[in-house]
Parts: C-alpha cells; sequence; structure tokens
C-alpha cells in the first residue's frame, strides 16, 4: 500500500512540473521586429503602435540594423505607423498583441516605402508611387497577411487556455501548426500536448509531446537554426522544454497504465539534462513503483549527488532503504 501511494503522489508532480506556466505574469507583451526599405535595414525610424481602443501609444526608434523592442505593450489591437526622421509616414498596417510568453509571436516584418506615403480620397494612407513590382509587394501583403493570421491564432490559443477551455485551445493550435508546418516552434506542440491532455486524450498528446521533442532536440543539436528574437528558438531554451514535454508524456503514460514507456520517456528526460535532479528523482521514484530496483537505485544515487540535502533526498533515502540487497 505504500509504494502505490508513492506512485500516486509522483504522478501528481509530474503532471505539475510537465508544463510551463498557463499565462504570463508580464501585464503586456513584447512587441519587437524590424524595418526594411527596398531591402536594406531602415535606421532612426520611429515606430509607433497606437491602441485602436483607448488610443494610447508607444514609440521607439529602429537601430542601425533596422530592429526595435518595446517592452510592456498591452495586449490587443494597434495602429503601427513608420515615420522617418522628418515626420514622413513609410508604413501604416494594423496588428493585434496578445500572447505569453510560452507561445509569443509578437514579431513584426515591415517594408517600409522608399517615399513618405499620401492619403488617398478616402483619407486614408498610401505608398506614394512605390518602386517595387507588383510581384514583390504581393508577396510583401502575403507574409503580412500570413503573420497577422498566426498572431491572431495565437491569442486564440492563449485566450482558451486561460479560459480552460481545452477543446477550443486545441483547435486553435491545431490551426496553428497546420499553418506553420515547417515552424521549430516546439512550444506550440507542447501546449496542444497539455491540452490534450486536460481533454483525456491521452493518446493523442503522447504523440504530441514525440513530435514536440523532436523539434526540440533539432534546435538542441544545431541542425535547426536558433532565432534570437524568439525566446524558445535556442538550445538552452529547447533542452529545458524536451525535458519538460518528456515529463508530461511520462505523466501520461503512468495515467495509460504504461510504465515501461512511462519509464522511457522520463530516462530521455533524464538523458537530455544530466543535470535536472528533478528528472532523476521522477525516474527514480518511478522505477521504484515498477520494482526495477537495479535501475532505480542508479536514478536515486544521481539524484541525491545531484542534490543531496534537496526537498526529495529523505524520501529517495527511504527509496534507497527499501530496496532488497543485490
Amino acid at each position: 500500500m505504500k509504494r502505490n501511494a508513492v506512485v500516486l503522489a509522483l504522478a501528481t508532480l509530474l503532471f505539475a512540473v510537465g508544463f510551463l506556466p498557463a499565462h504570463s505574469q508580464s501585464v503586456g507583451a513584447q512587441a519587437e521586429g524590424k524595418v526594411t526599405q527596398e531591402g536594406s535595414p531602415l535606421p532612426n525610424a520611429l515606430v509607433v503602435f497606437t491602441n485602436t481602443q483607448t488610443g494610447k501609444i508607444y514609440k521607439t526608434k529602429t537601430e542601425k540594423n533596422g530592429e526595435f523592442r518595446i517592452l510592456g505593450v498591452p495586449y490587443g489591437t494597434y495602429q503601427v505607423d513608420v515615420l522617418d526622421e522628418k515626420g514622413g509616414k513609410l508604413f501604416s498596417d494594423k496588428t493585434t498583441l496578445g500572447t505569453d510568453n510560452t507561445t509569443s509571436s509578437n514579431i513584426l516584418d515591415i517594408h517600409a516605402s522608399k517615399e513618405p506615403m499620401t492619403e488617398n480620397k478616402f483619407g486614408l494612407p498610401e505608398p506614394a508611387a512605390p518602386k517595387l513590382t507588383k510581384e514583390q509587394l504581393a508577396k510583401i501583403q502575403a507574409d503580412n497577411k500570413k503573420i497577422a493570421g498566426l498572431n491572431s491564432l495565437i491569442s486564440d490559443a492563449q485566450n482558451a487556455r486561460q479560459a480552460q477551455d481545452w477543446p477550443k485551445a486545441e483547435n486553435a493550435l491545431k490551426q496553428l501548426i497546420a499553418a506553420a508546418p515547417d515552424s521549430s516552434r516546439w512550444d506550440f506542440y507542447m501546449a496542444l500536448g497539455e491540452a490534450q491532455t486536460k481533454s483525456n486524450k491521452l493518446a493523442d498528446a503522447v504523440q504530441t509531446y514525440d513530435k514536440g521533442v523532436q523539434i526540440a532536440q533539432s534546435l538542441i543539436s544545431g541542425s535547426s537554426p536558433a532565432d534570437p528574437k524568439i525566446p524558445s528558438l535556442n538550445p538552452a531554451a529547447a533542452k529545458q522544454g524536451a525535458g519538460r514535454m518528456l515529463t508530461a508524456q511520462g505523466n501520461d503514460y503512468l495515467k495509460l497504465q504504461k510504465p515501461d514507456e512511462a519509464i522511457a520517456s522520463l530516462k530521455k528526460a533524464a538523458e537530455i539534462d544530466p543535470s535536472s535532479a528533478l528528472f532523476s528523482y521522477n525516474l527514480c521514484g518511478v522505477e521504484f513503483s515498477a520494482q526495477k530496483f537495479d535501475d532505480a537505485r542508479t536514478a536515486c544515487n544521481k539524484y541525491l549527488q545531484l542534490e543531496p540535502s534537496g526537498s526529495h533526498a529523505e524520501e529517495v533515502k527511504t527509496f534507497m532503504a527499501q530496496m532488497p540487497a543485490k
């Protein structure tokens, strides 16, 4: 009976540590991007975000490489304008900011006009005699539309997760992944796996985590390039994410009464990040509960090496004391 209690307690722990927070502690988004003009970075341009509901303005200037970044912009719909040093408007469009640090993608790729924009007969800004070809303009419009669509799906998914509407979150995340099938965003798959787990679609969740881990490992190995603009797309974040997904997958396998598969997932987590005491502790407990004592002894010793006075040290020592002698 005591051993069963350990399994249940560990399963609860695994579930608790398996995911990143469902919502950010920040009150706003990080709006960032790059402004180019005829394919070259545009430095010292004024980028202005105007909230379409409140009228509040947030602005900054581009750096030498054309990049800009504004922190703490409240979620919502914004009119985005780019002005030259004389105040001439080079770009004007709308975008929606509304994500968290788990699925953040408030990154704009802005192509500014060469000359200041004029207003048409409807009083709306339009480029004055653009020098880009029709094909180039069509591509720019298509790219901007795709980015806006992705941000909208991210916002829908995040809102559904905050409302704990897991079927809606799953649907939005599936659409998001389908719209960007070549994306390296492993965190999209982690969020989808969470939604499926919450909906008790455990078999679907373990498959989703498999895909997310594969993508994360491509970043860890360097076969997929890192992106400094997106925090999740660097090897360190990918390593942590892969470990969390494997831990969550192990927990789902335990619920499916597949201890061998659970152990395999937790072993992978410990191999990806050997410095994680928590991953070693999870593996130690599940192997002990499955009466795989030789393997459990190795994992438990590894935990005690990493955290000899850690919060689970006494529990691990109890496991060790209950194991039969070799």
